[in-house]
């Protein structure tokens, strides 16, 4: 079971924490607003349908939030819910592991152009993402709350720096960002470790 929750969310996490530190990296860094008026003009129409988006992200993840009939350590709704997961959204999670494979290339080759390639797609993905979670007819508390962290970390990144067209890629400490995911990379599988059930250890060894 473990191996499953981790299979189905724990990519995307990592990669909304990498995609975040990128935007975090650069407003410590001081801005230079040298852009023409067109070029701004367009960076700030980006900017207020991403808020637009995450703010519908959250509306949705609010409602879904609601749900009353959400049950707490049934590993047979746990396990129901895990497979529902992995069917409807295991299209976007293995692009979002794409986008994170060519994040990480980007960041170790110092590849400016790629980076800034994997953020023009990353919003795309990420919407059709949430709407798949969304839909879910989850039963298990468990499972819904995992599900509300990745709609919580979907819209950071939706209103992040990087998505907004606020990133000078020529500024970004690619070594300190490296750095920085491998960090995250092992806290959240330790977290993830975390979240299991108990029962889980033993579904797992048993499977």
């Amino acid at each position: 079971m473990k191996k499953l929750l981790q299979g189905a969310l724990l990519p995307f996490i990592i990669f909304s924490s990498g995609m975040l530190l990128l935007g975090c990296n650069q407003a410590a860094e001081p801005q230079q607003h040298t852009e023409p008026f067109e070029q701004a003009e367009t960076s700030q129409n980006k900017s207020n349908q991403n808020t637009t988006l995450a703010t519908e992200v959250e509306t949705e993840a609010t409602q879904v939030q609601n749900n009353q009939n959400l049950k707490s350590g049934n590993m047979f709704y746990i396990a129901r819910d895990v497979a529902d997961v992995q069917l409807k959204t295991g299209t976007y999670i293995e692009k979002l592991q794409q986008a994170q494979t060519d994040l990480q290339t980007a960041i170790n080759n110092k590849d400016q152009q790629q980076l800034q390639e994997t953020a023009k797609s990353l919003s795309r993905e990420l919407q059709g993402f949430n709407t798949a979670l969304i839909s879910l007819d989850l039963k298990s508390q468990e499972i819904d709350n995992m599900r509300q962290q990745v709609l919580s970390a979907n819209k950071q990144v939706l209103n992040s720096a990087l998505l907004n067209g606020e990133v000078d890629f020529t500024k970004i400490d690619f070594d300190k960002i490296e750095k920085q995911m491998g960090t995250i990379q092992s806290e959240m599988i330790k977290l993830a470790g975390m979240m299991i059930p108990k029962g889980g250890s033993t579904d797992s060894q048993n499977s």
